[in-house]
């Protein structure tokens, strides 16, 4: 019958367990946030997307009536009613709330509009905000720090 020591046993020592448990923690430090500001910008890419289908749907509406729609709840996507759309002129629908982002038309007239898409993200930054007119071709974000994402602040606040 063989003998066995405390001494002959293998297994990881406290050292080598505290070196692996640094490291995931720094791997952790640089993939959170790189995957969370990932996240962010896929959703402004889609409120861009909206952006896009409302500037089509604007320019749809000014043929149809020969002005641009003065509120959001006139264009098809971002109305919530059809009564809303058969009598825009009444509408007052004036925000769309579309998935993470609201969107409202901030200026409209006989030839020019104004569409923006805003959202809050982290309560310590500013407010992501898209526009886009009919001088534009492709939205335009107005804040691009407001995508960021800071470990300190969550940590810390």
């Amino acid at each position: 019958m063989k003998k066995y020591s405390l001494a002959s046993v293998e297994g990881f020592t406290l050292v080598e367990l505290m070196i692996v448990v640094a490291i995931t923690g720094i791997l952790a430090a640089v993939a959170i946030p790189a995957y969370i500001n990932y996240v962010n910008r896929v959703k402004q890419s889609e409120a861009a997307s909206q952006l896009l289908t409302a500037r089509i749907e604007m320019e749809e509406f000014y043929l149809d009536n020969n002005r641009y729609a003065g509120t959001i709840g006139c264009l098809p996507t971002f109305s919530s009613s059809s009564t809303c759309l058969s009598s825009c002129g009444a509408c007052s629908e004036t925000s769309h709330q579309l998935k993470y982002y609201g969107f409202t038309v901030e200026a409209a007239s006989t030839n020019n509009y104004r569409i923006a898409a805003t959202r809050k993200i982290y309560s310590y930054a500013q407010t992501d905000k898209l526009i886009i007119s009919a001088s534009t071709q492709s939205p335009k974000v107005l804040n691009e720090d407001a995508l960021k994402f800071s470990v300190y602040k969550w940590l810390f606040d």
